[in-house]
């Protein structure tokens, strides 16, 4: 794992666990009706995580082809 995916990893974990404790914060307080805000995050990390996930996957598709103008589509 090179030094970019691994500091992607832990930036998407500690997004997520951030997430969660506020919900979990949230919910347990007095106003448990401000709870949109990490249900927010959490949907932001989720949208996130799905883009990083089919940018791996066109990375990927994009080095295994044999056209060597990978950068361009089309």
């Amino acid at each position: 794992m090179n030094k970019l995916k691994a500091i992607n990893s832990i930036q998407f974990s500690i997004q997520l666990i951030t997430a969660l404790l506020l919900l979990y914060f949230t919910l347990k307080s007095d106003t448990p009706d401000r709870a949109i805000i990490p249900i927010l995050l959490l949907l932001g990390w989720s949208l996130g995580f799905y883009q990083r996930r089919v940018t791996r996957r066109r990375v990927n598709k994009l080095r295994g082809s044999k056209n060597k103008d990978v950068l361009h589509e089309g």
